[in-house]
């Protein structure tokens, strides 16, 4: 790459982590092209110059945060952890993630694009989905994961937890609660998983 396309790109990349870090706080509702120009330190011509509208910098927003999250989970998965601790980190990343992208940026009209849904789906399909089912294996040979268990219910139960831990009521409830349905979570995966880590253990 040289000296011209590598500044091009450094100008995008930083009007793309304003844009994030602005929704984020605000939503995309709330934050104007000139918010994002300025917290970018680049003119509006500029910002216009690399993304067409708002809603099409919200969208790649979006994309370079999930792929931001793709390469954490794909780095805790090809670790040498052992199963619980990978699976611990990786529940720890998504809620996180979630806090560090912000509620009002997730539910936005942005993502009933379907271009980006088409993207999305692609992206856990092709990435996401075989290393978790390489992990649900590998808690299997470990002796973690009962064996008759099926894969694909397996996912069913992790997709379950999700709505848990987005309902505000969630958060609300306090540590007590949360402990809880987290350990509650764990305990119908692994087997003997109170031996395995403290009572009182949660994702860090």
């Amino acid at each position: 790459m040289n000296g011209y396309k590598k500044k091009a790109q450094e100008k995008r990349d930083s009007i793309i982590k304003a844009a994030q870090k602005l929704f984020a706080e605000k939503g995309i509702t709330a934050v104007s092209i000139t918010d994002i120009a300025a917290h970018a330190n680049v003119s509006r011509v500029t910002l216009f110059k690399y993304f067409g509208n708002k809603e099409e910098l919200a969208k790649e927003a979006m994309l370079s945060w999930i792929e931001f999250i793709m390469m954490e989970y794909e780095t805790i998965l090809s670790s040498d952890l052992p199963f619980h601790q990978k699976l611990l980190r990786l529940l720890s990343l998504k809620l996180t993630g979630r806090e560090k992208i912000g509620e009002q940026f997730i539910h936005t009209t942005a993502w009933d694009d379907p271009e980006l849904l088409r993207i999305i789906k692609e992206m856990t399909a092709a990435r996401a989905l075989p290393k978790i089912i390489k992990l649900i294996d590998e808690g299997k040979q470990a002796g973690d994961i009962d064996s008759s268990l099926d894969n694909e219910a397996i996912l069913a139960y992790f997709s379950a937890f999700g709505p848990i831990v987005r309902n505000p009521e969630y958060i609300k409830k306090g540590k007590a609660f949360q402990t809880s349905m987290f350990n509650l979570f764990m305990g119908g995966l692994i087997k003997n998983w109170y031996n395995i880590v403290d009572k009182d253990t949660k994702p860090e």
